[in-house]
């Protein structure tokens, strides 16, 4: 026992000796560079670095873009507006970096210099979770709710969704239909209504079955379809609505009943 006990003093001795000459060098070399020598001798080291930048003649031969796909290259070009041949190091990679994110598709994006001619362009795109409708206009909705300004870039196999204030609640809608794939797949289209509540409309876009969904917990109203349809195989009936704004009451029409008539509030 004493002589464990010997040997741990000797340990905690050292390590004290340690601590203590790390101190003491890092106190000697904040006090240097803190020095009238020590900004003297940064000084030189950058004008020593902006000699070799000079005299090494890097000029910019090639630029190399990874990970855009509905970002076009010629895009990119006309943001980054770079010459072959131009010094490398006259380049701004945060400057370029800031360009690139404006461009509507670009979620991200890193700038690398590869000496001695590359400059390397990494982006990460937005994903199109839906499609917003408005007044006769169409544009794709990023995983956080926000619109990507693309007019003209087609997409396909997402959900259609209407109404004023339908692009910051689609992303709760999806996470929520995505935990019931089988109702989830026969979504085509959801419509805001009074920015209060959602429409579902299954199977066709322009005549399908459409689910009228309460204002608060959507969850419970998709797990109730979701029953009744494994019980009954009510999503395969000819039916126009089925009405889930009830927790107490299921209410269901025909396409005979709804002719003439509005959608619900």
């Amino acid at each position: 026992m004493r002589r464990l006990k010997k040997e741990k003093k000797k340990i905690s001795l050292k390590l004290k000796i340690i601590l203590v000459l790390l101190i003491v060098i890092s106190v000697g070399i904040i006090s240097f560079f803190m020095s009238n020598t020590g900004k003297e001798t940064i000084r030189m080291m950058n004008g020593v670095v902006l000699q070799i930048k000079e005299k090494a003649h890097l000029d910019l031969e090639q630029v190399i873009v990874e990970g855009h796909a509905r970002t076009q290259l010629k895009e990119i070009n006309r943001a980054l507006h770079l010459v072959q041949g131009m010094p490398v190091f006259d380049i701004s990679l945060q400057e370029k970096k800031e360009a690139i994110e404006k461009l509507p598709w670009v979620k991200s994006v890193s700038v690398e210099r590869y000496l001695p001619s590359v400059l390397f362009i990494k982006v990460t795109e937005k994903q199109p979770i839906a499609i917003w409708q408005n007044k006769g206009k169409y544009f794709p909705i990023d995983e956080e709710g926000q619109l990507i300004l693309d007019k003209k870039t087609v997409v396909s196999n997402v959900l259609l969704v209407v109404g004023e204030d339908a692009p910051e609640h689609t992303p709760q809608l999806i996470e929520i239909l995505s935990r019931y794939p089988k109702i989830d797949q026969k979504v085509r289209s959801a419509v805001r209504i009074g920015n209060r509540r959602w429409n579902l409309i299954l199977n066709e876009v322009e005549d399908g079955i459409e689910i009228y969904l309460p204002e608060t917990d959507i969850d419970s109203a998709l797990s109730r379809l979701q029953s009744l349809d494994e019980e009954s195989d009510i999503l395969k009936r000819d039916l126009k609505v089925i009405d889930l704004r009830l927790s107490d009451r299921l209410i269901v029409q025909s396409p005979a009943l709804t002719e003439g008539k509005g959608q619900k509030k």
